[in-house]
């Protein structure tokens, strides 16, 4: 029973870790839009600037970006849950090994032909010259960023294994406030001082590679160059990663086709979409992310051991954790999306308020995306978790399909740039409801008991969504700036009150746990 209760604690410590990582890191990628926003003044090189990404990132995602996390972390968890770590770190070894190669590659190539690969969103009308060959040009410095990117995640991968949380909570702040620096410095309204800041953002995943392996040295330096692609255990891991690559590559596919459409709207809408979708990831990013993270290894230790119901236990209670955190969160940026953007974003006058208005619009259409990509997110992780990869493939290829397609029609049918955001929260329910469906196949590893806890959220959520609607109406935002955070801090400590004094007088279970850790600390009373 001791034991279990300090499992239990360990846990817990170690989600409220990697989230107060993960709030940092946010923090300083909010702050590197905001700067984007000043030192980029025109739109045209905030776009080209957004727009430089999309094809690195999408090669760092159909070569390692998925497999790091999903593939690498649950394999490793397991072998080291049976006693085989040393196997473990070798496959471990031929995968980086085999990957890196591949990667330096593929980084040279993206360089040398950047310009052809961005005119392809030129076609059919899409984005213009101006801001492609920009973009082009910017991204010669972001092609080799995906190989020290790489480096980095994978030493975050392979300690999560080890369940070393502390070690890889904050590294990638250490990478933000470089990119900060970077843009501080170089950023401005030219062709020379866009690529000088992509430039410094190269230096940067430098920096991040290097902090990350030496702050786990320890384990890390297990790893050694061995290639060895004919390795049969190798070959029965990359089997593993292929539909994972396939499945983190369509996320960033899906951004791609969004950018472009994005393009055929008003200039400013490309940037104007990245706000929205880093502001609708914050709770997203910051809570499910790290309860996948933590729940993932465990998981797969779980299943790789037979115990089935401890595994079942386990992806119930995060699923439960996910949605407590979600829905009220969903539910407020619904109702506050324009005040939001403009507390986040609206620093200076280059930031205009149409600027917000497009930026908020794109934002209502994503806050659905809130609740089922949580969803998703978590039952994709314990299909990797229990090393059914292809099941998530299925549900994403299937998004694939969709996404562009429910974009075709809103916009046939005038709903305007909101069909953007709209058309992925649709497809996001689609691609949830298939990932339930398929997991709840396999019985003694299915969630239990869920209905109360999503009803009780929602009825929770509806009384808080009420309270705020009528504070805001009787404190509308106005005024100066610190004016206007007061006023969107006043009903967010309302909104967050409101919810957990109704989510206690429903007893959730999620309410309550945190009022007895509380009185668990009292003087006199025992832990």
């Amino acid at each position: 029973m001791v034991k279990k209760k300090s499992y239990k604690n360990s846990v817990i410590f170690s989600t409220i870790l990697v989230m107060i990582g993960l709030v940092f890191t946010k923090g300083s990628g909010f702050l590197r839009d905001i700067f984007v926003s000043i030192k980029f003044s025109e739109d045209v090189y905030r776009d080209s600037f957004t727009l430089a990404f999309t094809i690195p990132d999408l090669f760092y995602n159909l070569l390692v970006g998925g497999a790091i996390f999903s593939t690498i972390t649950p394999y490793l968890s397991g072998q080291i849950a049976i006693g085989e770590e040393k196997k473990g770190m070798r496959t471990t070894s031929i995968f980086i090994s085999v990957v890196s190669v591949v990667m330096i590659t593929v980084c040279t190539l993206g360089t040398i032909f950047s310009k052809p690969i961005y005119s392809l969103y030129a076609l059919k009308g899409g984005i213009d010259d101006q801001t492609l060959d920009l973009a082009s040009s910017a991204s010669k410095m972001l092609f080799p960023q995906i190989f020290f990117i790489m480096l980095a995640a994978l030493s975050i991968g392979i300690l999560n294994s080890y369940k070393r949380f502390s070690s890889t909570a904050f590294a990638p702040t250490i990478y933000n406030i470089a990119v900060l620096i970077s843009i501080l410095v170089f950023a401005g309204n030219s062709k020379e001082k866009l690529v000088m800041t992509t430039g410094g953002i190269l230096v940067a995943s430098i920096v991040y590679a290097a902090f990350q392996y030496l702050v786990g040295r320890d384990k890390l330096k297990q790893i050694r160059f061995i290639f060895k692609p004919r390795d049969p255990d190798f070959i029965a891991l990359f089997k593993r990663a292929i539909p994972i690559l396939i499945s983190s590559s369509i996320i960033q596919i899906n951004v791609v086709i969004l950018n472009y459409f994005a393009g055929q709207f008003d200039s400013g809408s490309i940037y104007g979409f990245r706000n929205a979708s880093t502001i609708w990831q914050i709770p997203y990013g910051i809570f499910t992310v790290a309860i996948t993270t933590v729940m993932t290894p465990t998981l797969a230790g779980y299943h790789e051991s037979k115990q089935y119901e401890e595994a079942s236990k386990l992806l119930s209670a995060r699923i439960k954790s996910a949605l407590f955190l979600m829905i009220p969160s969903a539910f407020f940026m619904a109702l506050m999306s324009l005040d939001v953007v403009k507390a986040i974003y609206q620093w200076t006058s280059s930031y205009t308020d149409t600027n917000a208005k497009t930026a908020s619009t794109f934002l209502l259409g994503f806050t659905t995306a809130i609740i089922t990509a949580s969803v998703a997110h978590l039952f994709n992780q314990a299909f990797y978790a229990i090393g059914q990869t292809k099941i998530p493939l299925l549900a994403g290829l299937i998004s694939l399909v969709l996404n562009p397609c429910f974009c075709q029609v809103l916009i046939w049918l005038g709903v305007g740039p909101m069909s953007l955001s709209i058309a992925y929260s649709i497809t996001n329910v689609c691609q949830m409801l298939i990932l339930i469906f398929l997991y709840f196949r396999r019985k003694e590893l299915a969630p239990r008991h869920m209905a109360g806890a999503i009803i009780k959220c929602f009825g929770a959520a509806i009384i808080m969504t009420a309270i705020v609607f009528a504070l805001d109406k009787l404190i509308p935002a106005q005024g100066g700036k610190i004016m206007q955070l007061l006023i969107i801090t006043l009903k967010g400590v309302v909104a967050v009150v409101v919810y957990f004094l109704s989510t206690i007088f429903l007893k959730m279970e999620e309410a309550t746990f945190w009022i007895s850790r509380f009185k668990a600390k009292l003087p006199g009373r025992k832990s």
